[in-house]
């Protein structure tokens, strides 16, 4: 029953993510191979957002680079910097995010929960991150970020190529200037994604192993 239920609530969130691309998003900007949606959401002042883009990698190597907050920066430029906090288990973790804001707007920041599941028939990764609150104290000069959700999805495309599906929407726990609005809305995840389809090409980066990834079988294959 639990693998059932784990299979059913992923199937869901491929739907959801399938139907919201056709039916509720507008598309804010296609370039260079990276497609970033946006949608309202009622109550909110920033607009969900959902990037695509697809590169020719190992889901191994995703997961390597995505689940490293060390290497954070490298694919987010507003992260000022990013640890575990804790190793809740194999697959799930608490990660300290810190989000620099352009002056005066102060800085965020949130503690993300984050869990990574593959679905066994499919081979998608999805991870599911969620803010969390009373876990880790708030530090001086930075407004912490409580109601946040960012995932992304890994879906094997065929001939070694993934699509990358990211989704991103948070309360940005107080008011933010309407330009900024718009650059969180459309030119970070822009920016995120193009900069992930190169740092997967970086040499200098070694791959972890994780035991709950299996590779399509076409992997690397032209």
């Amino acid at each position: 029953m639990t693998k059932f239920l784990v299979l059913f609530g992923v199937f869901l969130l491929q739907f959801n993510h399938a139907y919201a691309a056709a039916d509720d998003w507008t598309l804010a900007r296609d370039k260079n191979g990276v497609q970033v949606y946006s949608k309202p959401v009622a109550g909110s002042s920033l607009n969900a957002v959902r990037g695509v883009t697809t590169v020719k990698s190992s889901m191994n190597r995703l997961v390597t680079i995505l689940r490293d907050p060390e290497l954070r920066p490298r694919w987010d430029k507003l992260c000022g910097d990013s640890y575990l906090h804790e190793s809740v288990s194999a697959n799930e973790e608490l990660v300290y995010v810190h989000t620099k804001m352009p002056w005066p707007v102060s800085d965020r920041d949130m503690l993300l929960r984050t869990v990574w599941e593959q679905d066994p028939n499919t081979l998608v990764i999805t991870m599911t991150g969620s803010g969390t609150q009373g876990v880790m104290p708030e530090k001086s000069g930075r407004v912490r970020v409580v109601e946040a959700n960012q995932d992304f999805t890994l879906t094997p495309m065929g001939n070694g190529v993934i699509e990358i599906s990211s989704y991103i929407h948070l309360d940005p726990a107080g008011p933010l200037p309407s330009w900024l609005i718009n650059s969180l809305s459309v030119e970070s995840p822009y920016d995120a994604l193009s900069r992930l389809k190169v740092l997967v090409t970086d040499s200098s980066i070694a791959d972890q192993h994780f035991e709950f990834i299996s590779e399509p079988k076409n992997v690397g294959a032209e």
